[in-house]
């Protein structure tokens, strides 16, 4: 068996060679190394980045990266992978007929991973609602490839949608129009209007592709928890219930998608995301920012728009004063950057230098891993409430314990 090849630096190298090493049939050098081999299969960059280049089926490509937290989770991905460029199409492939027949496929986008069913099949559906125990008054997101594919779909695609699809697709916005009659209202959970997105990761518009389907797929987790951004955070929750799992590696925005709703004069964010009031305003100079409505007699427009969402199994509490919780051993500490303080209990930082865009990406990773720490509660502070900053401090206010306050 040809051996895989990995290139690093050479600070990464000395720090991680032992460990890529211990990898079976792996070869590691470093950046200006001569490989005597038939090629490199990926490239380790800082920031836990691999990159490799990739053909992918159906869409235009130029090769692909993959985001990792922690060299364990690199690691099992090159185990998983060593051929990137044969395995990966190759799974996207099976995936693809497997969403064809009406099976139910857990995939990643940039935003999270997406549990995904063709979305023209009811059956299928109906599989997606059950598999997440959601409840059928919460609408899905229809995830298309291409602007061909919302035929069947959408009813009416105005000059703003089309204006904003250019700009913004494929990307982290999803558009709320008019539903075509083909699609069945448990999609849109009896709401004459239907959420659409193109998302940015290409192995997820490559399988949308190859399966010739619309795909709904909202969060590949269980309905109301914390929405997962690797492909093991999937497994946890869904493995034995759904169909199959498409691992690329983190999402590399990390929340859900801004949801902008296009049915009125008024454009509204219904749900904010990393495109926010700042990018949109340019094309919607009457653009404007609905309250959070949570339960309502009216049927849902997007998915997000509950109260209650996002939440971890241990309660999450947001504070203004960290330095209270300083002393105590039981509690789990979110830092969005570097403090003064020494905090005696568990520590993850979704930033060390205030970057919004690095604490999206974190943002649930973080709340899963001090899930799994058996603690009395989790602690937060809200971030600068502008820019994707205003999405996070949407995602942590719906996360957190609507009771009491921290356990002493």
């Amino acid at each position: 068996m040809i051996p895989s090849v990995v290139i690093t630096s050479d600070i990464l190298y000395q720090r991680y060679a032992e460990l890529l090493h211990a990898i079976g049939d792996l070869r590691v050098y470093m950046q200006g190394q001569r490989v005597p081999l038939h090629g490199v299969d990926y490239h380790l960059e800082e920031g836990f980045r691999l990159s490799a280049n990739i053909a992918y089926p159906e869409i235009d490509s130029s090769g692909s990266s993959f985001f990792f937290h922690t060299i364990e989770e690199v690691l099992a991905f090159i185990r998983a992978f060593p051929r990137p460029s044969v395995h990966i199409p190759k799974r996207i492939e099976e995936g693809a007929a497997l969403l064809s027949q009406g099976k139910l496929v857990a995939f990643p986008t940039e935003t999270v991973y997406g549990l995904g069913g063709d979305a023209t099949n009811v059956e299928a559906v109906k599989r997606i609602f059950e598999a997440k125990e959601r409840p059928t008054f919460d609408p899905l997101i229809v995830h298309i490839a291409n602007l061909e594919q919302l035929k069947g779909v959408v009813l009416d695609w105005d000059e703003r949608a089309q204006t904003l699809a250019e700009h913004f697709w494929p990307g982290p916005l999803t558009l709320v129009v008019k539903k075509d009659p083909a699609i069945d209202n448990l999609v849109t959970a009896n709401s004459q209007t239907v959420a659409v997105r193109m998302p940015a990761n290409p192995i997820a518009r490559s399988l949308i592709a190859l399966s010739g389907k619309p795909i709904a797929a909202p969060s590949a987790n269980l309905f109301g928890q914390t929405s997962p951004t690797t492909a093991g955070h999937v497994h946890e929750q869904l493995a034995g219930r759904i169909d199959a799992i498409v691992d690329g590696g983190s999402c590399t925005v990390g929340i859900e998608s801004t949801v902008l709703s296009l049915v009125s004069e008024t454009p509204t964010i219904l749900r904010p995301g990393k495109i926010g009031m700042k990018e949109l305003l340019p094309f919607l100079p009457n653009l404007a920012l609905a309250p959070q409505i949570g339960m309502a007699d009216a049927p849902l427009e997007s998915p997000g728009l509950l109260d209650n969402h996002y939440a971890p199994k241990t309660p999450l509490f947001l504070v203004d004063d960290l330095s209270q919780y300083a002393h105590r051993k039981d509690l789990g500490i979110l830092l969005f950057e570097n403090s003064t303080l020494s905090f005696e209990g568990e520590v993850i930082f979704i930033s060390k230098t205030a970057d919004a865009a690095e604490a999206a990406r974190t943002l649930y990773w973080a709340m899963r891993t001090l899930d799994q720490k058996n603690l009395t509660a989790l602690i937060a502070k809200r971030l600068p409430n502008e820019g994707i900053g205003l999405a996070i401090n949407n995602r942590l206010e719906k996360a957190a314990s609507k009771h009491g306050s921290v356990p002493s």
